[in-house]
């Protein structure tokens, strides 16, 4: 093959950049907030832009105790520097951007501090190509500050031999990072981890290392306790209701709950998860070295605490990625050829594929060829009119000779298998944020209920009365249309004149006495939810 053409393996360099960026980058601006952790986030940034809630994240007026502050700081911060350009939700969104691309070189800088060699770049796209980290990396969400946070504390104990003390700050505001971000339990997983290493790893049992835990625990305590004291001081209420949350976070684990974690983890990891398991296949008559000691113990923290986690959901393992992408690392340079090739093929064809299906989509929509395709997307989406936009038609052309050329050209190695995968997976993602993210944006938005819903209430309206609403719902309704509602029936002094109730179509709602009328009702495209407006009569 003419060396012109040929992708030298590992990735490295502009590749690398390119690879990365073209991971992170698509799906963070040009739509509007979606159902559902999308739509709470912004609905979390909005509150502190125009209501100054910078403390404790509030959600339609209430404090939204699920989070800490950490993300949201952040993406409000960038929706403020990026609003002359852009929309608040998308620049809230370039946060998660920010911390995923934060999360992907931090983990590659660990791997190379364990390992020394190329284990760098195959743990950046172990943990790129992971299914889990694809659809929440461009959300408005706080478990992306937390995993940003687990990396810088990973990375910082990989470094802890060499530079103690800067490895004890780092490690520190990892730990704090997680904690404001999640809470106690993601900020368990680091430290835990920073303690596990010591009996498992003979570089960290040294004294200088007792320095880095020494400052890292202090510093973590220094930044933690400073937001405890300040919510102490300004709102001791919603700190209290905060711990409550935080207690009932945990609970003792049981045979369905494990299962379910490991089917989630069956699919959300791959493909770090095989990739992990044969480095360890290739260690088992071997004395652990550094980059399995570390990577063990991150792993037996994240697995412990996430097990004993009240629900078992997708963001919740979101802690596992990392360490098992520290492990793939050291597994990837050792794959034989007949598994490399393997997974190599998977990849390929399972992407290409899918990129197939993208592009097929897409010219339905455009030309009504085949038929019967373009009337199943206007069938899922009615009312959805398809427009030809030239920046996203180049885009996804690129990214489409992007993914030929990785097949064409990557070198035969190991490493190709890895490539592979995360490239694919890179390609169809983008694809699917600039070919079908119009249609897409049409049926997740709830922009024109919200805005329907606005026009439908009697001028001077101040009171709302909202019934089964989602966070979800009321996040969309106070970002898009200024709408806040109060849960529960009021008082009769403090009676609402207005009752907003979220049903299901063709049912009564229940509970809605003979001094409501109803006004209005509306949904979004294909929505199985029905949102019923009433008016207190006179």
């Amino acid at each position: 093959m003419n060396a012109r053409l040929r992708l030298t393996l590992p990735l490295r360099g502009w590749p690398l950049a390119a690879l990365v960026l073209a991971f992170v980058l698509p799906g963070l601006i040009g739509h509007d907030p979606w159902k559902s952790e999308d739509a709470i986030g912004t609905g979390l940034v909005h509150q502190m832009l125009a209501h100054g809630q910078w403390l404790m994240p509030h959600l339609a007026g209430e404090a939204f105790v699920e989070d800490g502050p950490l993300h949201y700081w952040v993406a409000a911060a960038l929706a403020w520097l990026a609003s002359p350009l852009i929309a608040v939700h998308d620049g809230a969104r370039l946060a998660s951007g920010a911390f995923v691309l934060a999360a992907l070189l931090l983990v590659r800088g660990a791997a190379r501090k364990l390992y020394g060699g190329i284990e760098g770049e195959c743990a950046l796209l172990a943990l790129l190509g992971c299914l889990g980290l694809l659809i929440h990396a461009h959300e408005t969400l706080g478990e992306n500050a937390m995993l940003a946070s687990h990396a810088l504390a990973l990375y910082a104990i990989a470094a802890a031999p060499r530079q103690p003390l800067q490895a004890g700050f780092a490690l520190g505001a990892g730990i704090a990072g997680a904690f404001l971000a999640k809470g106690i339990a993601p900020a368990l997983i680091p430290a835990l981890a920073a303690l596990l290493a010591v009996p498992l790893a003979a570089d960290w049992r040294r004294r200088r290392y007792a320095l880095t835990l020494a400052v890292a625990f202090a510093v973590a305590a220094a930044l933690a306790g400073a937001w405890l004291a300040a919510l102490a001081a300004r709102a001791p209420a919603a700190l209290q209701a905060w711990l409550a949350f935080q207690a009932r976070t945990f609970a003792l684990p049981t045979p369905a709950s494990l299962l379910g974690l490991l089917t989630i983890l069956s699919w959300s990891a791959w493909p770090a998860w095989p990739l992990a398991l044969a480095a360890l296949w290739d260690r088992r008559y071997k004395p652990l070295d550094a980059g399995a000691a570390v990577s063990l113990a991150a792993l037996a923290a994240a697995a412990a605490v996430v097990a004993f986690m009240r629900e078992a959901r997708e963001v919740n393992a979101l802690p596992i990625l990392l360490p098992l992408a520290l492990m793939a690392a050291a597994g990837v340079p050792l794959l034989r050829r007949g598994a490399a090739n393997a997974l190599a093929w998977f990849g390929a064809m399972t992407f290409t594929f899918f990129g197939f299906l993208v592009w097929l989509g897409w010219f339905a929509m455009m030309t009504g060829i085949p038929e019967r395709i373009a009337r199943n997307f206007a069938k899922l989406e009615p009312g959805h009119v398809p427009q030809f936009a030239w920046p996203a038609f180049l885009a996804a052309a690129a990214m489409t000779l992007a993914w030929i050329a990785v097949l064409s050209a990557a070198e035969r190695s190991p490493l190709r298998s890895v490539t592979v995968w995360a490239a694919g997976i890179t390609a169809f993602w983008g694809l699917l944020m600039t070919l079908w993210l119009p249609w897409i944006d049409y049926g997740k938005t709830y922009r024109p209920v919200a805005e329907a819903l606005r026009d439908a209430l009697p001028p001077g309206t101040r009171c709302i009365e909202g019934r089964n609403l989602g966070d979800s719902q009321r996040a969309a309704l106070d970002y898009h249309a200024g709408i806040v509602t109060r849960r529960g029936a009021g008082s009769a002094r403090n009676a609402c004149s207005a009752l907003l109730v979220q049903g299901k179509p063709g049912e009564d709602d229940p509970g809605i006495g003979p001094e409501w009328k109803r006004v209005w009702e509306g949904s979004r495209p294909r929505d199985k939810e029905r949102y019923r407006l009433y008016l207190r009569k006179p």
